[in-house]
C-alpha cells in the first residue's frame, strides 16, 4: 500500500484537520501524521516512512531531515505559496515539490476585491460607528472613492490576478497590469486589459493590488522609491506577501493621506503583535492571512492534492510542479 505522510502545524483548527483526514482516509492509501513541533527523531522516522507527503501548510523543513525523505517521490503542499519551503533542498535530493494548482485563485480574488470595497469605504471605522452610535463627525463620504471608472493596476497577471481582472471589470473598471510575460493580444482582449510598465502602472493607478510569489526578483519590488512615483489618493491593496511592499516607507503616506488606503491579508510578522502602527490607521483594513482560506477552497486544494498524489502512485509525472 502507499504510505502517505500528513505533515501540520498545531495552529491549523481541529475541523479543518478532520477534513483533510476524511480526504485521506478515502483515498485508500495507508497515512500517518506528525506536526513541525514534533521531536525531530520522529519526524525522521515518519519521512523515512513515507512515498509521498501533504504538508498543509508548507513550512522549512530542516535539511537533515530532508535526507530522510529517501523513499518520497512527491512533496505536495496545499497551499499555492511555496516560499516559505525549502525548494532547494528538496531539489537537491531529487524529490519534486507541487503546489495546489491554483485551488485557491477565485477565493484570493473574491477577497482582494473584498478589500478594495472595504478600504475604499472605510468599512472598520464605519462599522465601528454604526455598533457603537458615534455618527456625529463622520466623514459623509468625503474621503471614499467608488470602484466604478477606476484604473485598477494589478501587478502579476497569474491565475490569481486573472480572476481579479474580470471581477473588477464587472464593477466598471479599467484594468491595467504589469508581468514578466505579456498576454497574447487575443487573451488581453478576452480579459479586457491592457500591459503597462511598472513604472506607468504606478502613475496610473487608482487602485494597485499584488498578484505574486515572493523570491529574490520580486522582494522590495514596491520600495519607497517607487511608492513616491504613485498617484495620489491611491488604494494598495495586499494579498500575497508582505515584503513585495516597504510597509515602513508606506506608513507615512498613509498617514499624510497621500495613499488613500490600504487592504492588507499578509504581514511582515504572522501572527502580528497588534502593535503594528499601520494597523490602527483608520483607511487601513485588514484580514489575518485568509484571503484564500474558504470552505470551498480547502475541498478543491485536498481533491487536487490527492489526485496529484495518486499521479505519481500510479507512475505518471505530477502536476504543479514548483521546484
Amino acid at each position: 500500500m502507499n504510505r502517505v505522510l500528513y505533515m501540520l502545524e498545531n495552529r491549523v483548527p481541529e475541523p479543518l484537520r478532520r477534513l483533510v483526514v476524511r480526504y485521506l482516509e478515502t483515498s485508500g492509501l495507508d497515512y500517518t501524521q506528525c506536526f513541525y513541533s514534533d521531536d525531530s527523531k520522529l519526524i525522521r522516522e515518519r519521512l523515512s516512512w513515507a512515498e509521498a507527503v501533504l504538508f498543509a501548510p508548507g513550512r522549512y523543513l530542516q535539511p537533515d531531515l530532508m535526507e530522510a525523505a529517501n523513499h518520497v517521490r512527491l512533496m505536495q503542499l496545499w497551499s499555492s505559496g511555496y516560499d516559505k519551503f525549502n525548494l532547494a533542498d528538496a531539489r537537491k535530493h531529487g524529490i519534486p515539490v507541487a503546489n495546489n494548482g491554483g485551488a485557491n485563485a477565485i477565493s484570493v480574488a473574491e477577497h482582494t476585491i473584498l478589500l478594495m470595497l472595504a478600504a475604499a469605504r472605510r468599512l472598520p471605522e464605519f462599522h465601528t460607528r454604526a455598533t457603537r452610535g458615534m455618527w456625529s463627525g463622520n466623514s459623509h463620504g468625503m474621503d471614499m472613492v467608488q470602484l466604478h471608472r477606476k484604473t485598477l493596476a494589478i501587478v502579476g497577471l497569474g491565475n490569481i490576478g486573472k480572476q481579479v481582472a474580470l471581477r473588477a471589470r464587472a464593477f466598471g473598471m479599467c484594468v491595467l497590469y504589469n508581468d514578466i510575460k505579456r498576454l497574447d493580444p487575443a487573451e488581453e482582449s478576452q480579459l479586457g486589459v491592457e500591459y503597462r510598465t511598472l513604472e506607468e502602472l504606478l502613475t496610473r493607478a487608482d487602485f494597485l493590488t499584488l498578484h505574486l510569489h515572493l523570491n529574490a526578483t520580486t522582494s522590495g519590488l514596491i520600495g519607497a522609491d517607487k511608492l513616491q512615483t504613485l498617484k495620489d489618493q491611491c488604494v494598495i491593496i495586499n494579498v500575497s506577501r508582505s515584503q513585495l511592499i516597504d510597509v515602513k516607507a508606506l506608513t507615512p503616506l498613509l498617514r499624510s493621506g497621500k495613499v488613500l488606503a490600504a487592504g492588507f491579508d499578509v504581514f511582515e510578522t504572522e501572527p502580528t503583535s497588534g502593535y503594528e502602527e499601520y494597523l490602527s490607521f483608520p483607511n487601513v483594513v485588514a484580514t489575518p492571512h485568509t484571503a484564500g482560506s474558504t470552505l470551498d477552497t480547502y475541498h478543491m486544494a485536498m481533491s487536487n492534492c490527492m489526485s496529484n498524489i495518486a499521479r505519481v502512485f500510479a507512475g505518471e509525472a505530477p502536476l504543479w510542479i514548483v521546484n
